[in-house]
């Protein structure tokens, strides 16, 4: 998750260049590589969104870092995955902590360009001249944007605000994971994702996803009722615009423009015990709930989803909502990952959301990339697996490694890359 003592978007307002320093735990035992590759993903998303341009990657380890508690090698290939991915979300460089390993100290065996056997032909020092080389064949990548319609918004201060509530779950709040729970359905999809602020303009975006935004002061509101009169989409959650600036309770229930914006008004949040669970109809299928659900009062709203068990049985879960000439969803409960995937799935159809590239793959698979002249994509097509997967691609593109046309059906060898050119949509 996004480092949690600093408010990075205050920081960005003063400064040229936003970097970071990213050491993923690629290969741990508690989730998959592509899980792993979807944070990371967010997290890139959002340090080049603070100020929609490129970022600088200020630090990785080609290998094995030296404080966690199982400090893994990565895999053959690994780290020129990784290192594809960065520049494919947004980053103009691949920058390295430690150039050679010191011979003591706490640092004597954390990941380095230089070994301690100083050999150039050891296998983690390959994998980062392949880095090097592959970046010298796509200088036209250095500045290049990464046009999204899709925003998710991400709040320093409602994550503040809503850990030091003394109200709900106090181990299920979990604000940036909720969040990323939402990214995700995307970033499974392949569609770019800019992850903004509330600060930040959200007006030219087709989509505006705002997830568990617990604080919400007067004008975020407004400006939220606004995007949708004017024709934008929005969906919001559960636990949202509960208080304001000042962490104080909006009294007289929900806000009026909220009210007017999703047509309802949330009355009650019930909090589940870990082990509690309740379900969701949508669409003709059940869908578990965990942690959170809102009873709602219908003003206007269409009800789309409904809960099947507990005192709020048959009443409505998920709404829609016209205001203006735009559309508000609003999601009652805390749902598993196929929800958002299916409910979001509609609504990139709905919406007409493209991908940078027109291809059925994997989740496993990511298709990123980003704009390097008006008529011209540089696409990374990226396994995050152990094992091979199979892309079908519907479009001619060109592979920048020999410039070979490709269509149809390509295979990716496990943590392989292939990085094509594509026609940018006019």
């Amino acid at each position: 998750i996004p480092f949690q003592g600093l408010d990075y978007s205050q920081f960005a307002k003063e400064v040229d260049v936003v970097t970071w320093d990213a050491y993923p735990t690629w290969h741990n035992d508690r989730e998959s590589t592509a899980d792993v590759a979807m944070k990371v993903a967010f997290i890139d998303d959002l340090y080049r969104s603070l100020k929609q341009q490129p970022f600088l990657l200020l630090e990785s380890t080609p290998s094995a870092v030296n404080w966690i508690d199982y400090n893994k090698t990565k895999r053959p290939g690994m780290h020129y995955l990784s290192a594809m991915q960065m520049l494919a979300h947004g980053s103009d460089s691949n920058m390295y902590f430690q150039i050679r390993k010191s011979r003591g100290s706490s640092e004597k065996f954390h990941g380095a360009i230089i070994d301690h056997d100083m050999d150039m032909n050891n296998r983690v020092f390959q994998e980062v001249k392949k880095v090097g080389d592959q970046m010298a064949k796509i200088p036209e990548l250095v500045g290049a944007p990464r046009p999204a319609e899709v925003a998710v918004l991400y709040d320093w201060d409602s994550n503040w605000a809503i850990d030091d509530a003394q109200s709900f779950g106090k181990d299920s709040r979990l604000y940036p994971q909720t969040v990323q729970e939402h990214y995700r359905a995307f970033w499974a999809k392949d569609i770019p994702v800019d992850v903004i602020t509330k600060e930040q303009e959200w007006e030219n975006y087709k989509l505006l996803v705002v997830p568990m935004l617990y604080l919400m002061d007067e004008e975020t509101i407004e400006r939220l009722q606004k995007f949708v009169e004017k024709g934008g989409t929005l969906v919001s959650t559960y636990i949202t615009g509960v208080v304001d600036e000042h962490d104080l309770v909006h009294l007289g229930g929900w806000p009026k423009p909220l009210q007017e914006t999703f047509g309802l008004k949330p009355l009650e949040t019930d909090t589940l015990y870990p082990k509690d669970r309740n379900a969701v109809t949508y669409a003709g299928k059940s869908y578990e709930m965990k942690d959170y659900g809102t009873v709602i009062e219908i003003e206007s709203a269409k009800p789309v989803a409904f809960y099947q068990k507990d005192y709020y049985q048959n009443q409505p879960a998920v709404t829609s909502h016209e205001w203006g000439e735009g559309k508000a969803y609003y999601i009652g409960a805390r749902l598993e990952r196929a929800f958002q995937d299916d409910f979001y799935g509609q609504l990139i159809e709905d919406l007409n959301l493209k991908a940078i590239v027109d291809a059925d793959a994997p989740a496993s698979v990511s298709i990123q990339g980003r704009r390097i002249d008006e008529s011209t994509n540089l696409v990374f097509v990226m396994n995050f697996s152990e094992e091979s997967q199979v892309v079908y691609l519907s479009e001619e593109v060109v592979d920048i490694d020999g410039d070979q046309t490709i269509s149809g059906e390509l295979t990716l060898d496990p943590y392989e890359v292939k990085i094509v050119k594509s026609q940018a949509a006019q």
